[in-house]
């Protein structure tokens, strides 16, 4: 017996004001401007309930949603996290996995938050969380991050440097032309790591959201870095940033980060700096900031754009004008997730 019962929309809405936690990808109205976006990808959602001789302890249920780009299946495009949602505490997910597979084929690529416990701790992918932020001071926060941190702190208060948390506009205003000085540097960013950014129409999409924050640097009357942050479910989580390369002794990046974190203090909340390789130099920045690590769990196939980090044509697109790569990056986008 089929293990997973497809349901439409209406049905997954109602499902997902069930689950025991979300995130902001999950959320059908995201959805639903991605299948509009990108003609290469359409969203699925399933119930999952064993039917077994093994799930006669309970229900066992989970909602799942599945993207599918090609001929491979992602559990969540655009996010660092994604996987199933489960309706009850004790899931079987060994269970899952097999019944996953055999439903959906090898081809598959399902990742797990980490609320999400599955007993297994083992990750290349790894995330960093500043816990407990409710009941720590302002200064035990500070005492507690690497010393060369709070050195990049300072040394951008020392600067002059200004934060700006700039509001959703209509488009054409000036917290419009803000948004695009920031899509601007993070195009600029990503073409030095010679990876495919995130179309405008995307931050467009997330900048109107109420569940995202846009903070920015500035210095001497110049955006010269930005952050955006996304709410949900008691997290705030860390998804996008971006620098301007002249002025990246500055301190900026840190103290957007500073700055927002502090805001956090006394608040029942967790903050959330995002999937990072485990031996990466990014992985390095954000332990600084001393939060717990904890593994991001992947089933399946990798990361399918690892498969164009060795090729000659990275070299090639790091050397497109950036208005080129702004105009193919939704074309490319589909090699990245």
């Amino acid at each position: 017996m089929n293990n997973f019962r497809k349901i439409n929309k209406d049905e997954a809405k109602i499902l997902l004001d069930k689950v025991l936690f979300k995130t902001f990808f999950h959320d059908i109205e995201w959805q639903g401007f991605l299948e509009k976006q990108f003609k290469w990808l359409r969203f699925e959602y399933y119930l999952y309930k064993p039917v077994s001789p093994d799930a006669s302890q309970g229900g066992n249920e989970l909602f799942f949603e599945v993207a599918r780009v090609g001929k491979k299946n992602i559990s969540l495009p655009f996010c660092e996290y994604g996987g199933p949602l489960p309706l009850e505490e004790n899931i079987d997910f060994k269970e899952f996995e097999k019944d996953v597979f055999k439903e959906f084929g090898q081809n598959t690529k399902i990742k797990f938050h980490p609320r999400i416990k599955i007993g297994n701790e083992k990750s290349d992918n790894l995330t960093h969380w500043i816990e407990n932020l409710k009941n720590t001071s302002e200064q035990e926060l500070l005492d507690s991050f690497r010393k060369t941190l709070r050195h990049e702190i300072k040394k951008a208060q020392e600067h002059g440097i200004k934060i700006k948390k700039c509001p959703a506009s209509p488009v054409g205003g000036e917290n419009s032309k803000e948004l695009k000085r920031f899509y601007n540097l993070y195009v600029a960013n990503l073409k030095r790591k010679k990876t495919v950014p995130y179309p405008w129409q995307i931050i467009q999409f997330l900048y109107q959201s109420p569940s995202s924050e846009l903070l920015v640097a500035i210095y001497k009357g110049k955006i010269i870095a930005g952050d955006m942050f996304l709410h949900y479910s008691g997290f705030v989580y860390y998804f996008l940033s971006a620098s301007d390369h002249k002025y990246r002794n500055f301190g900026a990046a840190h103290l957007i980060l500073w700055e927002k974190i502090k805001s956090l203090i006394g608040k029942d909340v967790i903050f959330d700096f995002g999937a990072t390789p485990k031996d990466s130099s990014l992985n390095v920045f954000k332990k600084g900031w001393r939060g717990k690590e904890y593994p991001i769990l992947q089933l399946g196939i990798k990361k399918s754009f690892e498969a164009l980090r060795s090729s000659k044509l990275r070299n090639l697109f790091a050397l497109l004008p950036n208005f080129i790569i702004k105009k193919i990056s939704s074309a490319l986008l589909k090699y990245r997730i």
